[in-house]
């Protein structure tokens, strides 16, 4: 595994690791610990990430946003370019530890299918239907104008 601290990551958590694959058909891992990121940064860190893609189109670009500070639709801007970016170099994206800030904002901008989370990350939906109710299904009103259902 080969790291440095990334260009273009301010604070202390900037950094990129690579993981090659232990087994054949395992996908290669780009490691991107996020603290900080604005829209003019993505350059220069998916200049130093595409190093590392594999040319088979089986590498994973793997964000680890926990330590991620000031979420904000900036933050959301950077992380639609890195998808962009990676998309084009062949690299599926996952976001890592999403706190639920950066969950909600994903939400509301319409990006939660194009920056997916890892299961781990941010909240978990759990509960049951109270006993007794049914399930909503589809329910039509019949148009007065129509013949009679058998």
């Amino acid at each position: 595994m080969s790291s440095g601290a990334s260009a273009g990551l301010k604070g202390e958590g900037g950094h990129l690791a690579v993981a090659e694959p232990s087994m054949p058909g395992q996908p290669k891992t780009i490691v991107l610990a996020i603290d900080s990121l604005q829209p003019g940064d993505v350059p220069e860190l998916m200049e130093r990430a595409s190093m590392f893609v594999a040319p088979d189109g089986t590498t994973v670009l793997l964000c680890d946003v926990a330590r991620l500070a000031d979420v904000d639709m900036a933050t959301i801007d950077a992380l639609a370019r890195i998808a962009l970016r990676a998309r084009r170099l062949g690299c599926a994206v996952n976001l890592r530890d999403a706190p639920p800030e950066l969950l909600q904002l994903l939400a509301f901008a319409g990006l939660s299918d194009v920056l997916p989370c890892d299961p781990s990350s941010g909240v978990e939906v759990t509960g049951q239907p109270e006993q007794g109710e049914e399930p909503l299904g589809v329910q039509e009103e019949r148009d007065p104008a129509d013949p009679p259902v058998a």
